[in-house]
């Protein structure tokens, strides 16, 4: 396409103009000045490319280009004048990701734009030539709508995020799951923390900060905080799983009632040596006393502090309990109603709110072969040194040893507390009706009425105690073996690393519930037998085809049957009963982990079980009457 006409006829300014071989670009190829007509302009050259035979619209921008290179003295060729219509491919409607979305969006955020389906349409080169589409499918249309914490932009044609979360698309819906959480008691929000957004652009504790307030929070949040775990998010290529993003205060209830004892000093969970250990060397024992002499003197419980949540709202505290003691043999309680007087020389031992004064005998060395086994028929025995392996030790009441218990029998009808460890890799026993208080237990075999109070490990041991395990006050490790209390337990750490089997949990007395389970497992087996001797079917066809000569004694044990039958139902009803019955036993009892919970640890609530598979952070495990199953909060 070009101009034939003599630039000299026309004063005006002319170009000349050229095709592309395929007909899609049209630009200025030659240029004539204006011999005393009109100068170069945009209206020049649409008249011009009309002139030419051109339909197709003029590109005005790409003209003002070329009239700005000749008025500069620039090239203007190369500059597409008037380009052609391209076919348009048919094309199915899809989802574009503008993102990367393993990492959260944002409120405002658009993270996905939907592309309509596109049909066929034929294009057109500027010398008139129509052009066809390669395809000729019919696109396919898809339908997707807007979930949870997402709107549709129709400007912009995307979906946009309302809260901070990660976005995904299931079953034709986009959504946005939230990333922060707030605890049911409103205390903390927690949440997952990631280095970058989907964008990839840095996420700043700023940024997490103006989310918590727009959640409601009006406490501080911990900025420091939220810098170094965003930089360690960063560092790892990970995101931080289940992490506290900002936290108000539990309220702490007030302290019980309790005793003050006036005499030497006997501290519950031992005393720190310079390392930092617990020593329940140093912790003292039961101390003796002499008759008038002043014990101790009960404290009114205290009111607590109260909590505030996230919100800033105050959360009060429940006051501690009131301790009402309890007066034993051998102690008055004076006339101010709070202080308690020995009657007689002996051990001070507080036993489920009862205060006594009690005789002891004390040996002053090991339990060994110049002593023989002890055994008294009353009071309490106090053994200065160690019980050793092979030896066995027994009284009504107390057993308390400075040393330690290896491989030894002990009987206690009171406590057994032992200031160093109990040690039972070659056999032996401790039976007590109270509680067991050691600085370590290993390998060892013991049944306690009471509480169990281990200040460091509990190693390859098979425990079972009516009260609580309290293993908090130093290591608090429990590793291997099988531990069941009837009240639950407070420990700092199970398992280890290595993934040994630990057993921890909640057993309450089932003899009974055994007895009654083997009552019916062999009346299945006696109905079992007869039905294989006689058959299943009613009585009257199996009577109707035996011989009349052994239908008396056939009808006897099938009257028989009959009676199991009965006693089976009645057996199953019972066991229901107890079932229910344990449920509700458990409800109230939990099992507290401070620290952390080892994969090879399983928690046991009755007949309930759960195995931990990856470790876990201070958590507390309990029975859910609702789902009648362990739940962990």
């Amino acid at each position: 396409m070009a101009d034939n006409k003599a630039p000299q006829e026309n004063p005006d300014a002319r170009f000349r103009f050229a095709m592309s071989e395929d007909g899609m670009k049209l630009g200025v190829n030659r240029y004539f000045p204006p011999n005393g007509g009109k100068k170069p302009s945009v209206d020049i050259l649409r008249e011009q490319v009309l002139d030419a035979g051109v339909q197709l619209p003029l590109d005005e921008s790409a003209a003002q280009r070329i009239i700005d290179a000749i008025e500069t003295g620039n090239d203007f060729k190369g500059i597409a004048l008037v380009r052609g219509i391209p076919a348009t491919e048919p094309k199915d409607a899809s989802l574009m990701v503008l993102g990367n979305l393993e990492f959260p969006v944002f409120p405002g955020d658009r993270f996905i734009r939907f592309r309509e389906a596109q049909k066929a349409e034929n294009g057109q080169t500027i010398d008139g030539r129509i052009l066809t589409p390669k395809g000729n499918f019919a696109p396919q249309d898809i339908s997707v709508e807007p979930g949870e914490n997402v709107k549709w932009d129709p400007v912009t044609e995307s979906y946009v995020a309302e809260v901070w979360g990660m976005a995904r698309v299931k079953d034709n819906v986009v959504s946005v799951s939230p990333i922060p959480s707030i605890s049911n008691d409103e205390v903390f929000v927690t949440g997952n923390i990631h280095h970058q957004d989907f964008k990839g652009n840095p996420i700043t504790p700023a940024r997490i900060d103006k989310e918590l307030r727009d959640l409601g929070v009006v406490i501080d949040v911990d900025m420091d905080m939220l810098d170094a775990k965003l930089a360690q998010a960063k560092d790892l290529g990970i995101p931080l799983q289940n992490q506290v993003l900002v936290k108000g205060v539990h309220p702490v209830p007030g302290r019980d009632g309790w005793l003050e004892y006036l005499v030497t000093t006997r501290e519950i969970t031992g005393t720190e040596d310079e390392s930092g250990r617990l020593d329940f060397r140093n912790r003292g024992t039961y101390p003796m006393v002499n008759p008038g002499q002043i014990i101790g003197r009960v404290h009114q419980p205290t009111p607590g502090e109260g909590g505030i949540d996230i919100y800033g709202k105050t959360i009060p505290a429940h006051e501690g309990k009131e301790l009402r003691i309890h007066l034993g043999e051998n102690v008055i309680l004076q006339d101010d109603k709070v202080t308690f007087q020995s009657k007689a020389k002996g051990v001070v031992v507080m036993e489920k709110d009862t205060l006594s004064v009690t005789e002891c005998l004390i040996i002053s060395g090991n339990v060994d072969l110049n002593s023989g086994n002890v055994k008294v028929e009353h009071g309490s025995i106090k053994v200065l040194g160690s019980i050793q392996a092979g030896f066995s030790v027994s009284a009504p009441k107390h057993v308390i040893v400075e040393g330690s218990i290896e491989s030894a029998t002990v009987y206690a009808g009171g406590q057994v507390e032992v200031k160093g460890g109990i040690l039972m890799p070659d056999g032996g026993s401790i039976v007590c009706e109270g509680d067991v208080i050691a600085n370590f237990i290993t390998n060892a075999n013991i049944k306690a009425g009471g509480d169990i109070h281990v200040a460091n490990e509990i190693l390859n041991s098979k425990i079972q105690a009516a009260g609580r395990l309290y293993a908090t006050s130093g290591k608090g490790v429990v590793n291997g073996g099988t531990i069941l209390t009837h009240k639950g337990m407070e420990i700092n750490e199970t398992g280890s690393e290595l993934g040994v089997s630990t057993v921890i949990g909640v057993h309450l007395e089932q003899q009974e519930d055994d007895e009654l389970r083997s009552e019916r497992d062999k009346i299945i087996l006696a109905i079992k037998k007869i039905d294989e001797a006689l058959g299943s079917e009613p009585p009257q066809i199996i009577l109707s085809r035996t011989p009349k000569e052994k239908r008396p004694a056939v009808a006897e044990v099938l009257k028989h049957r009959a009676t199991l039958a009965k006693r089976r139902k009645t057996i199953n009803e019972r066991i229901t009963e107890l079932a229910l019955a344990q449920q509700q036993e458990l409800n109230g009892i939990d099992i507290q982990i401070r620290r952390l919970a080892h994969p090879g640890t399983t928690i046991r609530f009755g007949k309930k079980a759960k195995q931990i598979a990856k470790r876990m952070e201070a958590c507390t495990f309990y029975f859910s009457l609702k789902d009648r199953d362990i739940a962990i909060k």
